[in-house]
């Protein structure tokens, strides 16, 4: 990775800045990306392609005072994975098989397809939290969302769940 990275730099200092640079910190990068993403794919994928937006934007990296270079570059790591996460997230549907039949109305099973049809901001969010039992922080985690925001999704899901779940029959004692 490091010789196409310094490929695309101009000047030799450059290069030899931004060499010493990755090979001070880019094992300390990966650990990072790897706490936030769980998956060492994932956080080698997030790394790759912070350090390719670091040479992308090679005149602010260079600009930047010594001791701002690895915050920064931390900072281009972090954004990266929760982009990889929120991309992940949209390819994370519910396994098809475990809600096969057709509900009659009133059948709790057609709960999955009602939540399945709502918008995606709250599907997700209600799936990782009614299916799987997530926790808001985990959720907040994951999605890259704050708590807060989290919770108000939550909130307003499962007034759309209710209405819903209304509209096809379904009976609140």
């Amino acid at each position: 990775m490091l010789p196409i990275l310094l490929a695309a730099l101009e000047s030799e200092e450059d290069k030899r800045l931004f060499a010493r640079f990755y090979q001070a910190h880019h094992k300390k990068l990966y650990r990072f990306a790897l706490s936030l993403l769980h998956s060492p794919a994932l956080a080698e994928e997030a790394v790759q392609e912070a350090w390719m937006k670091c040479v992308q934007n090679a005149e602010q990296f260079f600009s930047l005072p010594g001791n701002k270079k690895l915050p920064w570059m931390v900072v281009v790591v972090r954004n990266t994975a929760l982009s990889l996460l929120r991309r992940e997230q949209r390819d994370l549907p519910l396994e098809e098989d475990w809600d096969t039949a057709a509900p009659e109305p009133g059948d709790p099973r057609g709960i999955v397809e009602i939540i399945r049809s709502m918008p995606e901001q709250y599907r997700t969010i209600l799936e990782l939290k009614f299916v799987l039992e997530w926790r808001d922080k985990d959720i907040a985690r994951y999605v890259g969302l704050s708590e807060s925001a989290v919770s108000t999704r939550i909130s307003r899901g499962r007034k759309l769940l209710q209405e819903a779940l209304r509209k096809e029959g379904y009976v609140y004692e």
